[in-house]
């Protein structure tokens, strides 16, 4: 049996999770429709809630439709990808199956390490079209996650070794049976990890907007003492899976000092960080940073050798340019930690938007103004003389006072002004009129 990880079926057990729905609005042809068929795409829909088998090699999502489905189903954001794209033209059927290979159409991973859930999550956002062009009121989107359990790792008290839980083959002639074991979980707590950028210091806000050339920090920290980690195998890509791009290599060292510089970690090797000026892909709004974070018990001597990484020009040369032995004989350079380590787990930071140079608005007051409106992550603006791009702007001393842009102001003054005038003029003209018609009643 194969010591990886992953590679083998039988250190992970396969647990279908959420299926989390979410809405189209309906965008209207500009076309109306010409026949009969066209109009009978609309009148179908989904019935009830597609079913995700989570197998060993790929994702399977199947559903059922009121009619025979005859659309398309795409990875959300994958749409130009024809491998990422299926289309149901010459379907009869109204039982319809998805499959994506595992990893495949940019299937977000993530691997998870704690006291409740130990192992490999991937999700993706699959949309179910009814029309092979444009998104309409009856399309659905899914969001399918898959979560793959790790064996659980043991501490023997007889052979003072950690060990992996041994597969149980139960037939009809033998009882299972297990060596003494204690559950590392019990003598201590797996370590939680988070990977962070902020403003201002590794203390300082969580960052969402940000400004190119703005500085942050990167921060990764473990809430144990009892565990050393080491940062390495990160990324950063647009969201959309066509630009992705190393920044750490598997030792932990950094493969662009321009763009970011080497990790600094504290005495425990428990929190890491680097300031970095922010930096986009051109013509792209998001970034998102992802990296491998490996963790190893100080107690058992784990770490030595391994966390905090040594790097630097020299290192970094060798690793370059050196040959192998040269590499593997160096002893200043950290023995790197296995991808399928199941000590490691796969952190992502939370998605930041990047304002472009031209941008007037800076990363920290779309940050501010956000706060302010409640309105999500979604929608930043560009005007220094509001919190908003309308003519109406939250005022940053209180939410329930609203202000006004110059020529709202300015036209609201001139109306009073002529409010103000024509109201004395208008009431003398009434007083003259009913006195003068009073007159010419008396005389007649």
């Amino acid at each position: 049996m194969s010591s990886s990880f992953l590679s083998s079926p039988l250190l992970f057990s396969l647990i279908p999770l959420l299926i989390l729905p979410s809405f189209y609005l309906p965008v209207e042809s500009a076309f109306p429709s010409s026949s009969s068929s066209e109009s009978s795409i609309l009148d179908n829909a989904v019935i009830g809630d597609p079913l995700v088998d989570c197998l060993e090699e790929r994702v399977k999502l199947t559903f059922q439709t009121q009619k025979p489905f005859t659309g398309r189903i795409f990875v959300k954001g994958m749409v130009d990808n024809e491998k990422c794209v299926e289309n149901y033209r010459q379907n009869s059927q109204t039982k319809v199956e998805f499959e994506l290979a595992n990893g495949a159409c940019n299937m977000r991973r993530s691997r998870k390490l704690g006291p409740e859930q130990r192992g490999v999550e991937q999700s993706i956002t699959v949309t179910i079209s009814f029309h092979d062009i444009f998104i309409t009121k009856v399309d659905r989107a899914y969001r399918c996650t898959c979560f793959y359990m790790a064996k659980k790792i043991f501490f023997s008290e007889n052979s003072k070794k950690f060990l992996k839980e041994a597969d149980k083959v139960v037939t009809n002639r033998f009882d299972v049976s297990m060596i003494p074991t204690t559950e590392l979980i019990d003598t201590a707590r797996m370590p939680l990890c988070t990977y962070t950028v902020r403003r201002g210091s590794v203390n300082g806000p969580i960052v969402t907007y940000a400004s190119v050339g703005e500085p942050v920090f990167h921060v990764w920290q473990c809430d144990s003492d009892m565990f050393s980690m080491l940062v390495h195998n990160c990324f950063v890509d647009d969201g959309a899976g066509k630009d992705r791009k190393p920044l750490i290599d598997e030792h932990g060292c950094t493969n662009d000092p321009i763009i970011v510089s080497d990790l600094t970690y504290n005495s425990q090797a428990n929190l890491a960080f680097t300031e970095v000026n922010v930096f986009k892909f051109a013509d792209k709004v998001t970034t998102y940073f992802q990296c491998a974070v490996s963790t190893c018990m100080i107690s058992e001597g784990m770490c030595s050798g391994k966390t905090p990484p040594r790097c630097g020009p020299n290192n970094r040369r060798r690793r370059t340019t050196g040959d192998a032995k040269e590499i593997e004989n160096n002893s200043s350079l950290s023995a790197p930690f296995s991808p399928d380590d199941p000590f490691t787990m796969d952190l992502s930071a939370e998605r930041i938007h990047v304002l472009d140079l031209d941008d007037e608005e800076t990363g920290e007051e779309a940050e501010e103004r956000r706060e302010l409106l409640k309105v999500g992550k979604d929608f930043p603006t560009n005007s220094r003389l509001g919190l908003s791009t309308g003519p109406y702007a939250v005022s940053p001393l209180s939410q329930s006072t609203v202000c006004f842009s110059e020529n709202i102001f300015g036209a609201a003054l001139a109306g009073i002004g002529l409010l103000v005038f024509c109201f004395p003029l208008v009431t003398g003209l009434l007083i003259w009129r009913q006195r003068k018609m009073a007159k010419i009643s008396w005389h007649r």
